[in-house]
């Protein structure tokens, strides 16, 4: 069942990646944008950018734990599986983020495919390059983002050294004088420059949003990883830019186009092996660039997805018994058919995206004229709406409508039985019938199924609230299941990559798992906690069973 789930949904769900996979991921993203467009932007402000930059830095660190925020309180939101009720409503989130993902992604195109004719190969064709680049972009959509995250992992130090190294040859050439020069406030700039500058610096940042797409990690998981990567981005544009201002001065600096990658080319280093450091160090840009345009069309793509689906579930949520149990039992065939829909679904997104973003990159390359009103846009419209959404939905929080769309399920059970005669399913070829259900009243019914996975969606299909399982007391296991080896490890990896049911819930066994209803769930939790705690025992947990049986995997390989 692993190797199907795995093989069906590696596109959507491909999305757990480790703290230190998420950090080198983000500090890539960051610098991809800050580091090229940053320096000549904030160059008329000589040393007073410094303070922009912590400024911006800063608010692009709140922004990030605003996020986050949103991201833990209603988690819901964005998941592929949304109440019905919502529908209407993501329309216009997907929309709106989609517009934001697609306009960023064309920009950064536009800035790849100029800093590789103006570096590398100034007589190809602006088309070619950019063909070549949203090729390998398309390619790389497929492979989800843990694939991208473990391919940073292993060239983040290959690329931050020599960067490093290359900053430390420049300090040499650091002239003082270029740094202390004399700077006047309302006559040069304005103050109301340096927050201007503040806002560009935090607006290169922007891509810290797409956390809230980030799935099987905490709210301080992601702080933590995303915070060292934004104090870490913060501390190497400090370093570029000082050491930019330094060679090149404040008005030299503001007319260079990619002062970063100019200045690569000034440095000296004895010998004749690196006469083209610029173009060995125009690496560091492919990489940081690549990373953070495809992370755009990445989320893009998901978005324009989500927006199809809701679509159509729009147009048929009033369909006569559509939610009716007959119709909700899938067969593996069935099952085939709707991975195989959403697969062709995925593809056009794909499709449809890089179309969008070809077109909206070659309209930049028309002018600059062209590219001031783009920009304008994104810094105008497309940022602050962004970041207004985001705000708006930490402040509604939880409304009171959105508690009666959901139920509480306090009790999960799940077996496995031999025959169900009333039933049109499939049983497993070692194992018998997976039997589950919520304690939610007696009018429903076990759901059947071949697969936990399937008696999980089917059942709460059929409820009339979406189920919120945050709130899970106890899990009771059949005895039947548990001896089942294939079984209880299929069961154990549905509840480690699916997230569903919280770590802490207690665990069960029982002979019979289809006598208990109603609040049994609150009971268990109550005489569970007073057993163990008067023998002295500890309480096994879900934690505590996928904790052991992930330890007996490793062990037995």
């Amino acid at each position: 069942m692993t190797k199907n789930m795995s093989t069906s949904y590696t596109f959507a769900q491909n999305e757990s990646i480790s703290p230190r996979q998420l950090y080198r991921l983000y500090v890539f993203n960051l610098l991809g944008v800050g580091t090229l467009v940053l320096p000549n932007n904030l160059a008329k402000l000589g040393k007073y950018a410094f303070i922009s930059i912590a400024l911006g830095v800063f608010m692009a660190w709140l922004f990030m734990w605003i996020v986050s925020e949103v991201r833990e309180r209603r988690k819901t939101i964005y998941d592929r599986s949304i109440d019905k009720t919502k529908y209407a409503k993501m329309l216009i989130y997907d929309l709106i983020i989609a517009i934001y993902e697609l306009s960023q992604a064309a920009f950064l195109a536009w800035i790849f495919v100029k800093l590789i004719r103006d570096s590398l190969i100034p007589d190809e064709s602006f088309t070619v390059v950019l063909l070549v680049i949203m090729a390998v972009c398309a390619y790389a959509l497929s492979g989800g983002v843990e694939c991208r995250a473990r391919v940073y992992e292993v060239v983040f130090f290959f690329v931050l050294i020599p960067l490093a190294a290359m900053l430390l040859f420049a300090i040499s050439d650091v002239r003082l004088d270029y740094l202390m020069i004399k700077d006047r406030v309302g006559v040069d700039f304005s103050i109301a420059d340096i927050f201007a500058g503040a806002y560009y610096v935090f607006a290169a940042s922007i891509s810290v949003f797409n956390i809230l797409f980030v799935r099987e990690r905490t709210a301080s998981q992601i702080r933590g990883s995303v915070s060292k990567a934004i104090f870490t981005y913060a501390g190497i544009l400090f370093l570029l830019y000082a050491v930019l201002l330094g060679n090149f001065g404040k008005y030299s600096l503001s007319e260079i186009e990619f002062p970063a990658v100019v200045l690569m080319s000034d440095v000296q280093i004895k010998g004749s092996f690196f006469k083209r450091a610029d173009a060995l160090m125009l690496s560091v840009w492919f990489f940081t660039l690549f990373s953070v345009l495809n992370m755009s069309l990445y989320y893009a793509v998901l978005r324009c997805e989500n927006f199809a689906e809701n679509t159509g579930k729009i147009i048929f949520t009033f369909n006569k018994n559509r939610h009716s149990c007959s119709n909700k039992q899938f067969s593996s065939d069935k099952q085939k058919s709707h991975d195989k829909e959403k697969s062709t679904m995925r593809s056009w997104c794909i499709i449809f995206v890089i179309a969008v973003t070809l077109t909206l990159a070659y309209i930049l390359e028309s002018g600059d004229e062209i590219v001031k009103k783009y920009l304008g846009f994104l810094l105008c419209i497309a940022i602050p709406v962004i970041v207004v959404l985001t705000i708006g939905l930490m402040l509604t929080g939880c409304s009171a409508v959105e508690l009666e769309e959901r139920c509480f399920p306090t009790l999960a059970a799940v077996d496995i039985v031999d025959v169900v005669s009333h039933r049109d399913v499939s049983a497993n070829e070692n194992s018998g019938y997976i039997e589950f259900y919520y304690n939610m009243d007696k009018s429903y019914e076990p759901e059947y199924a071949d697969d936990i996975k399937t008696a999980v969606d089917s059942f709460e299909d059929r409820l009339s609230q979406k189920a919120d399982t945050n709130h899970l007391k106890v899990i009771l296991i059949g005895k039947t299941l548990r001896k089942d080896k294939a079984a209880y490890s299929d069961f154990m990896e549905y509840c480690k990559t699916s997230k569903k049911f919280p770590r802490n819930t207690y665990v069960c066994i029982a002979d019979d798992i289809n006598d208990i209803f109603d609040n049994m769930g609150d009971y268990y939790e109550q005489k569970i906690n007073k057993e163990n705690h008067e023998d002295g025992e500890p309480i096994i947990t879900l934690g505590t069973l996928l904790d052991d049986y992930t330890n007996e995997i490793h062990e037995t390989r």
